[in-house]
């Protein structure tokens, strides 16, 4: 139970309208895990100014994003030109009942109530108070987890934490709540002081999703549904062994019924990469949430600002930064757990390959003469 309510507490930092629309986030929240005095990333959230979330983490290497609103928590993925789907995986079949084997999960249900210590700690800078969020099971002892939340901030992401709940450990009911605010710690109580997670910085963010939530919450629902139907087939004809085999397929062809579409599908190409845009904007490649990932960019991309040339254009260095940090952010799509955007990293990059040309026969011969060492010379 421990290690479950650990578990819920990092996916809700870890992280509606009838159409899609487009969500913008004003900060950017990192938190990290510490264990024995040894800190490591744990999630990154994304919080717009009416409170819509999204977060991301990893479980056992494995991405995991959730997206927060008014309407609920979703399971959700991240597809290109910054547009959000909705997502199962495993860890949703285990809130159903610890599913195991064949046969229908039933989900239980939860009570949690919350009670206002008179303790408070700063982390940050930023004053906090203790809280206690006790989950009651039913017949089982009761799990308390400890929170040291700011009541006063804007940003609510308290509210995420129940919704990852009701995702992963059945419907809960909240109970001598109406508790709002932003959790800067949080913890299983006994491990408060030693095992939690810890929120490590706040930044002003200007970046942005496009999502249609009620929707992604009805095909959601439908995947489930689908399974479920499925699995019940599994136990009317398991004893059948050659059924049995059928039924496993049936079983994998429901479990994402929108695959095949969404496989095929890509927004509408609308061109808008000569439009002026922000050379000191955001570089994922900033914020490398595992040094593993270093491995997969070329050797130029790690602290690559110090090496660039210093030239008599004044706007010549800013482009070639914004030219060849969008290159090495392109490298980081490799790997399954990444969050950049990849139609604008390429709008970006046609952007200053058109600038590069263009500018090129209007540098004096020193400029010139550097520009083309340094690009010759990028392993």
């Amino acid at each position: 139970m421990k290690k479950l309510l650990l578990i819920c507490l990092t996916a809700s930092f870890i992280f509606g309208a009838a159409q899609e629309k487009k969500i913008s986030f004003a900060k950017e929240l990192n938190y990290q895990y510490v264990e024995n005095n040894t800190p490591q990333p744990a999630l990154k959230m994304y919080a717009s100014n009416t409170n819509e979330f999204l977060t991301q983490t990893s479980f056992k290497d494995i991405p995991m994003y959730y997206y927060t609103d008014g309407l609920g928590t979703t399971v959700v993925s991240l597809a290109m030109n910054n547009r959000l789907n909705s997502s199962l995986n495993s860890w949703m079949l285990y809130g159903m009942g610890g599913y195991s084997g064949y046969g229908e999960p039933e989900k239980e249900s939860f009570t949690l109530e919350v009670e206002k210590l008179d303790t408070k700690e700063t982390i940050l800078g930023i004053p906090c108070s203790h809280f206690l969020l006790s989950l009651k099971d039913g017949g089982r002892k009761d799990e308390k987890m400890k929170l040291c939340i700011d009541e006063k901030s804007p940003v609510n992401n308290f509210s995420v934490l129940n919704g990852i709940i009701n995702q992963y450990v059945g419907k809960s009911k909240l109970k001598n709540s109406g508790l709002n605010g932003m959790i800067l710690k949080g913890a299983p109580e006994k491990e408060y002081s030693k095992e939690y997670i810890v929120l490590t910085s706040i930044k002003d963010s200007k970046d942005f999703i496009y999502f249609d939530h009620k929707r992604a919450m009805t095909d959601q629902q439908r995947k489930m549904d689908s399974i479920m139907l499925a699995y019940k087939k599994m136990d009317e004809e398991y004893a059948s062994a050659d059924s049995a085999d059928v039924a496993v397929d049936s079983v994998a062809a429901v479990a994402d019924p929108y695959a095949y579409d969404n496989y095929y599908a890509i927004p509408d190409y609308v061109s808008e990469y000569k439009k002026a845009q922000d050379e000191d904007g955001s570089l994922a490649i900033t914020n490398i949430p595992n040094e593993n990932l270093w491995k997969g960019l070329p050797k130029h991309c790690k602290n690559f600002e110090k090496d660039l040339p210093e030239f008599k254009n004044k706007d010549l260095k800013k482009h070639l930064k914004n030219y060849v940090g969008q290159m090495c952010d392109m490298y980081l799509t490799q790997s399954g757990s990444h969050n950049v955007g990849i139609k604008l990293t390429l709008d970006e990059i046609r952007r200053e390959v058109l600038y590069l040309n263009e500018v090129h026969d209007q540098l004096d011969e020193s400029d010139q003469k550097k520009l083309k060492n340094y690009l010759k010379n990028l392993d």
